[in-house]
C-alpha cells in the first residue's frame, strides 16, 4: 500500500513537473524565431533577425509578436525587399520615415529599430481606442492622417485587406505556441501576455454592409454636408 502512494505521489509530481513546463516551454522570442525561420533559410541569420526584433521590441515597449506579424506582412523578413514606391528593408520604411526616426533604412539592425519604434508610436497614438493594435496597424499602412480622418481603419482595399493579413498571421504565431491570441502587457522578455486578435471583416462583408447601409439611406432624408479623403498613404 506504501510503495502504490509512493507511485500516485510521483505520478502527481510528474504530471505537474509537465504542465508547468509545457506552460513555459515556448516563450514570445521562440515564437518570433519560428516565425522568422519560416522565411530565412539561414538559421543565424534567423537567429539574428528574431533577436534584433525582439531586442528593439523590448526597448520601445512593443509586442514583439505584433511586429513579428507587421514585418512578415511588409517583407517576411526579408532585407533586400524594396517596394515600387521605395519602402525598403525588413520593415519597410520609407526614406523620409526612416529619416524623421533618425535611422538608415538600409542597414538591417537600424531599418528594424526604426519600424518597431514607428509601430510603438502607432500603438500608443491609439491606446485609448477600442482596437489599438488594428489602428496601429491601419496607420502602418496608410497614415495616421487616414486612420483620424477615418476614425477607424479607412476603407481603402490595400489597407483592409493589410490589417486582416496581419491579424490573422499574429493570430496563427500564437496557435503556433498552442496559445490563443488573446493588450500586450509589457513584463521584459519572456513575460509577454496575448492581446486578443481582433476580428476583422473581409472586404466583401464590408462591401455588403456598406450596400445595405446605403439601401436603408434611401429612406432617409439627407443632410447636405462635406467631405474628404484624407489619404496619407505610407506606401
Amino acid at each position: 500500500m506504501v510503495g502504490k502512494k509512493i507511485v500516485v505521489k510521483a505520478a502527481l509530481v510528474c504530471m505537474v513537473v509537465a504542465s508547468v513546463f509545457q506552460a513555459q516551454a515556448i516563450t514570445p522570442e521562440e515564437m518570433v524565431l519560428s516565425q522568422v525561420s519560416k522565411y530565412v533559410n539561414s538559421a543565424p541569420e534567423a537567429a539574428s533577425i528574431a533577436q534584433e526584433i525582439c531586442d528593439a521590441s523590448y526597448a520601445y515597449n512593443v509586442d514583439p509578436i505584433l511586429v513579428a506579424a507587421v514585418f512578415t506582412t511588409e517583407s517576411h523578413f526579408d532585407n533586400t525587399s524594396r517596394s515600387s514606391v521605395g519602402a525598403v528593408g525588413i520593415a519597410q520604411l520609407m526614406p523620409d520615415t526612416a529619416a524623421m526616426l533618425h535611422v538608415n533604412p538600409y542597414d538591417r539592425k537600424q531599418n528594424i529599430i526604426g519600424g518597431v519604434k514607428y509601430l510603438g508610436q502607432m500603438v500608443d497614438r491609439y491606446k485609448t481606442w477600442d482596437k489599438p493594435f488594428v489602428y496601429a496597424e491601419a496607420a502602418y499602412n496608410a497614415g495616421p492622417g487616414a486612420v483620424d480622418g477615418a476614425r477607424g481603419v479607412p476603407h481603402y482595399e490595400e489597407t483592409m485587406n493589410y490589417v486582416q493579413t496581419v491579424e490573422q498571421t499574429r493570430s496563427d504565431i500564437w496557435k503556433m505556441a498552442g496559445r490563443e491570441a488573446g493588450g500586450f502587457t509589457y513584463g521584459g522578455p519572456s513575460r509577454v501576455t496575448a492581446q486578443k486578435a481582433e476580428v476583422f471583416p473581409s472586404l466583401k462583408e464590408w462591401n455588403d454592409q456598406k450596400a445595405e447601409v446605403t439601401q436603408q439611406s434611401k429612406h432617409v432624408v439627407p443632410a447636405y454636408h462635406k467631405t474628404s479623403r484624407n489619404s496619407m498613404t505610407r506606401k
